[in-house]
Order: C-alpha cells, then structure tokens, then sequence
C-alpha cells in the first residue's frame, strides 16, 4: 500500500461495497478490510484491502497505520462484529483515526436485541411483544404470555450466526415448535429472546437512513420500501425500491434525535394490520445492505460522514429520487422462487411486488459495469460456502 488512506471500510459484504464504491467515487482513498474472502476485497475502487482474522492482529495494524497518516482516516464499520470491535477499543484508536460518537455509547445498546427492545419501549416507539427465553424451563413459566406464530432470534445475532447457517431467526409456529428449537440451541451466543411475528407481507415493510452529525442534525435522509426479502419473511432486503414514506421518516428522526446517535442509522419498520400502528423491527447503527438504493437514488450518506467527521464542508442535500428498483440478484431469485413454490403454506402472504408503483431507474447490490470484478466473484464466493458447509 502505497500513499494516505482517507477511509477504512471495516467488512467487505455488498454492504461494504456500497461504502467503498461511494467514498471511491468522492475523491477518497480507502482501504477495505474483513476477516475472510468477500466481493468488494475483488473491487478497483480500493487503495489496499487487507484480511486479518484476530482481533489483536488488526487492532495492531490500524494503530501502525493511524500513526503514519498525516490526516486521521474515518473508520467505518458495516457489520456488527467490526462495530463491537470498535466499541472495545475505541480508547486505542481514538488517537489515530475518526469515528462517530455512537461507538463509544448508544451502538452497543442498539446490537442487544433485548436493550433495544427496552431503549424504544422507554422512549414510546412501537415494537412487536418480546420475551426472554433462556431455556425450556423458562418457556414453561411463560407459556401463557407468548403470541404464535413467534420467531426465535438471539439476542447478539452476528455471534449465532453458524447455528442459524444463512438465517436471521427461526420460525415457531406452535408452543411444540419453539420448545423443540430450544432444545437444539447452542448456550454461548449471548442469550435468545422470542419476538411476536407482526402479520402481513414482507411489502410493507419500509426502511429510513440518513446520517447524525455531530452536533445531531440529520443529513442525507432517504426512505424506501422492501418488496421482497432473502431468507424470506425474516431476512435482508433483496428487492426493495426508493419511495417517499413520511410517518417512517418522522418516526425514525425523533427516535434517533430522543437517544442521541450520532453516525451513519438505518431504521426498519413494519406496519401492523390489526392496529394500523408502524412498529419499529430495527435500527443499525452502520450502513445496511440496501444503502446501494441510496446512493442511486442521489444521497450519498456515507460521504456525509466523512465529511463531517474530517470537519470539511457538509455535502449538497438534494430530494431524493424516488421510483429507483434496487435488487440483490441471487438472493431475489431464491426468494421468488421459495414464494412461487412454497408460498400458500408460508407464515407470510406473497409479497407485492405491484407496490412498487413506476420504476424509474434500477440499481443492483453488487453488479456495476464501471467495476465488474465483485459481480463475478460472488457466485464463486457463495459456492465456496456451499462446498465447506457440505
């Protein structure tokens, strides 16, 4: 590696190439960094990209590289495991790089499924019922309180992630269900909680991200609408499309301002049929996998944070596009395809897709011909998974 880093993109997922291809295109010098082979390691827009699996081993190497810049770079996580990396040592690299305040507070309050759920119910957000489950016993104990269909999750998801082999959650059906699924539960991933399943497609889930400056105002502000997700019913964006939706917007900018997150956020929500009532399901402290849709859509929130975080001059804020399709190629065909095969017996109605009114434009997770290489390396990627996992 040669010359200054303005920016360290910590995880190289399409959630990390979104944030590469940005502060690339910005003018900015970065360095990508992920503990195993991932699509934007393979991306033209990196200075350098490094793969360090121990955490010690990378904790040493930012400080050695901090301590040559001139300029600190902005790290910038975008995944859970690089953000609770920060959070525990953020004393150490404080001196050499800049990240927002949210690392060193409220992000870890945020990645605790249970804390969240007790942070929105102090502040009066809506959320689906939550119980904590730590063993069958516990279950019996509450066996009345429990609304089925429910999902099982743990509550620090990014350290379950083996059990759950490409899942989010698991679904229980029936009391039967769920006491099954906890007996095959592994103990050492920071507790499980049981989260009531709010009725109705995936298509009316909806999505808000902007970026909290330092002094708390909301920059770069974007909404959108999920039209199918990957594991279906309980996983990630793979089709989803810009749209104006702004009771989510206001809902999501009073609770950030409320507990005071300062950096990049993305908020989801579900609407409840049987109240009418938008229900808050999330809010990441980091970019998200569909932050592609925007950038597409003409708002470049991790830019923003650069900016603000090297003190320069605060970015151009213009109304989004709205109408932009973004889709997560692969991971949308198997969703459409579990719905065309498997649909009438799912918890979930088939999602629709016809909610997505006029497209006007299109964006894709990974694919971009002005920088091929990652949209040919996932497919081997995954298969690479596929084979180990055999």
């Amino acid at each position: 590696m040669t010359g200054p880093i303005d920016a360290v993109v910590l995880g190289l997922s399409p959630t990390g190439l979104f944030a590469c291809r940005e502060l690339h295109r910005a003018g900015r010098r970065v360095l990508g960094v992920d503990s195993g082979p991932a699509c934007a390691a393979h991306s033209s827009t990196l200075q350098a990209s490094w793969r360090v699996v121990a955490d010690e081993e990378l904790l040493q190497r930012l400080v050695q590289l901090g301590s040559r810049q001139t300029e600190p770079p902005v790290l910038l996580p975008t995944n859970d495991r690089y953000i609770e990396f920060i959070c525990r040592h953020a004393d150490s690299l404080v001196t050499s790089f800049h990240f927002p305040d949210c690392y060193t507070g409220i992000a870890s309050e945020l990645l605790d499924k249970l804390r969240f759920h007790r942070l929105c119910q102090r502040h009066g957000m809506a959320v689906p019922g939550m119980w904590e489950v730590s063993n069958r016993a516990t279950l019996q104990e509450m066996a009345g309180q429990i609304v089925f269909p429910c999902i099982l999750k743990p509550a620090l998801i990014h350290r379950a992630r083996a059990y759950l082999r490409g899942k989010k959650v698991v679904l229980a059906r029936t009391p039967a269900e769920l006491d099954a699924c906890l007996a095959q539960v592994p103990d050492d991933v920071g507790g499980w909680l049981v989260q009531e399943v709010i009725p109705g497609a995936e298509s009316r889930i909806t999505v808000y991200a902007g970026y909290a400056s330092r002094t708390g105002e909301i920059l770069q502000a974007f909404t959108a609408r999920k039209l199918r997700q990957y594991p279906p019913g309980f996983g990630s964006a793979s089709l989803a499309i810009s749209d104006i939706c702004a009771e989510t917007a206001a809902l999501s900018a009073n609770f950030v301002r409320a507990i005071g997150l300062r950096g990049i956020f993305g908020a989801e929500f579900k609407r409840d049929p049987r109240d009418g009532q938008l229900k808050m399901i999330e809010i990441n402290p980091r970019p998200t996998l569909w932050f592609q849709l925007s950038h597409a859509a003409g708002k470049r929130i991790a830019d923003a944070a650069w900016c603000d975080l090297r003190g320069a001059a605060p970015l151009h804020d213009p109304p989004q596009r709205d109408g932009v399709l973004w889709r997560y190629a692969l991971k949308d065909l198997a969703s459409a395809l579990f719905y065309r095969r498997h649909g009438a017996d799912f918890v979930f109605p088939p999602p629709d897709v016809s909610a997505s009114g006029v497209c006007t434009a299109r964006t894709w997770a990974v694919h971009d011909p002005r920088d091929p290489l990652p949209a040919l390396a996932e497919p081997l990627l995954y298969l690479r998974k596929w084979w180990k996992e055999r």
